[in-house]
């Protein structure tokens, strides 16, 4: 299935965001199931335990550290598009926005 986010693509059979048609990210199996779940919910807030608890399967703190470095890769990637944006909601998860 592909899906459009801001000026980018996409492609979860592939794990492959292609950014502005310009370049081409495979992602890690664990940064596609991340950024599934918060394509899921586009434009609204995701707690952090409902992410952990879809692609993680525990809530623990050790479990929240490692989402935490998988979001700043996410964000890595994203920020070749201006079109997209990653933001933290304090003390409640993220909002994925395009």
């Amino acid at each position: 299935m592909s899906l459009q986010i801001g000026k980018s693509t996409y492609v979860s059979e592939q794990r492959t965001l292609f950014i502005r048609d310009k370049e081409e990210i495979k992602l890690t199996p664990r940064e596609a199931a991340l950024f599934e779940c918060l394509l899921e919910q586009k434009n609204d807030i995701v707690t952090r335990d409902e992410v952990l608890q879809k692609v993680w399967s525990k809530t623990d703190y050790f479990a929240g550290r490692s989402m935490d470095v998988y979001i700043n890769r996410l964000r890595n990637h994203l920020k070749k598009d201006d079109s997209i944006t990653l933001h933290s909601i304090r003390s409640l998860g993220y909002r994925l926005e395009d």
